[in-house]
């Protein structure tokens, strides 16, 4: 009974933070998930700029049908509220039209608020109750996914449960769920050769991988796409250093937009391709559930650190990892608790959302730059464990 009541206050509390910020790309996923409701999937990244109200999709098929999942949820609801309000004498009238204000809105955050439940199940099977709490009464977990209405939550719970399919055997479901967290966007592709040596180490017949190729080519297929989806998906949005990431480039150019050079991105390759050559020689020492789950830890914490083009939101998937190796070792905590802290004041960075003016003048240069020293800190905390 308990456990009910928390998790009702919990999705309350989602919900109410939904209707209270509209980000910036909200009215892209809005649009999209419009779009892709009245005209349809088919050659639908291939319509006039003059289609799109802010900007053409660039994100993959998967966030698409979830964005459209959104519109559908939105309508439906719509015709039930306008029907009980017409049939119902009780209805109360005003739900209409606070739906009329509000429902876009919350509808297209639903799926990632759902997604911080399915993670807080995840964490939940994986052994403990009290670190999947934790999880759900995190702010910065909540800021992502309900009040700014980021993805990140949505990839990342497929990606998890397919992890925790993998470690019970569960091979074609496994890969299933993590090609859907890839159509959906490709957050977690960094853990692809880690995945596929844990498989490899313990001698799993390779054969339902295919599963996971068949999975993504029936959520591409419908929209028909020509080769220059892929250019567009693929180029990101950005030719910056960083972009509001605070890591190892923040701390040497500050939060000025300084254009990438080819030596930059070359670099940064380097460090994560060693680094990532470290923790598949750790993998293949030890292929462990606790040594997959720790090497794509460190491995998205570095890529997050270290690589150029990164937003704020990209150390989302430390989060998921770090609290499923909480279930069984406690020294992770100091690391979970201040990455909370810095990532919690990254995403405040450059949205300021809520306003608060005294917080907003605190974001100097040299703050920006003390906080990206605090989270290679923490990452060297963490190796050196």
């Amino acid at each position: 009974m308990k456990w009910k009541i928390f998790l009702i206050i919990m999705l309350v509390w989602r919900l109410f933070l939904a209707f209270h910020a509209k980000h910036g790309d909200m009215y892209n996923n809005l649009d999209w998930g419009k779009i892709a409701v009245d005209r349809g999937l088919n050659g639908f990244y291939d319509l006039p700029k003059e289609i799109w109200p802010h900007s053409r999709p660039n994100q993959p098929p998967g966030s698409i049908l979830l964005h459209a999942a959104s519109r559908y949820f939105y309508l439906g609801a719509d015709k039930l509220i306008n029907w009980s309000n017409a049939k119902l004498p009780i209805f109360p009238s005003f739900m209409g039209w606070w739906w009329q204000d509000h429902g876009e809105l919350v509808s297209i955050k639903i799926p990632s608020i759902t997604a911080d439940f399915a993670i807080f199940a995840a964490i939940y099977t994986w052994g403990s109750p009290l670190v999947a709490a934790i999880y759900l009464l995190n702010p910065v977990l909540w800021y992502n996914s309900s009040f700014w209405g980021q993805t990140d939550a949505v990839v990342a719970a497929f990606a998890v449960w397919s992890l925790l399919c993998l470690f019970k055997k569960k091979y074609t479901l496994s890969v299933i769920l993590l090609a859907l967290s890839f159509v959906i966007k490709a957050s977690w592709l960094p853990i692809v050769p880690l995945y596929l040596l844990y498989w490899f180490r313990n001698k799993v017949n390779f054969a339902p991988l295919l599963a996971g190729l068949i999975t993504a080519f029936v959520v591409v297929l419908p929209f028909q796409p020509q080769i220059t989806l892929i250019a567009r998906i693929l180029a990101g949005e950005s030719a910056y250093v960083t972009v509001n990431a605070f890591n190892f480039w923040n701390l040497v150019y500050g939060p000025d937009f300084v254009l990438e050079q080819s030596w930059m991105r070359s670099i940064s390759i380097l460090i994560v391709a060693l680094f990532l050559g470290w923790q598949m020689f750790r993998l293949w020492k030890k292929p462990e559930p606790q040594m997959l789950l720790q090497s794509s830890m460190l491995l998205f914490f570095a890529v997050f650190l270290f690589m150029t083009r990164m937003h704020e939101r990209y150390l989302y998937p430390v989060f998921p990892l770090i609290s499923l190796l909480l279930v069984s070792e406690s020294r992770y905590w100091f690391g979970y608790i201040v990455l909370s802290i810095t990532f919690l004041i990254n995403l405040y960075f450059q949205w300021w959302a809520p306003g608060i003016p005294w917080l907003v003048a605190i974001y100097t240069p040299t703050f920006t730059k003390i906080i990206s020293g605090i989270n290679l800190a923490i990452f060297a905390y963490e190796n050196k464990n």
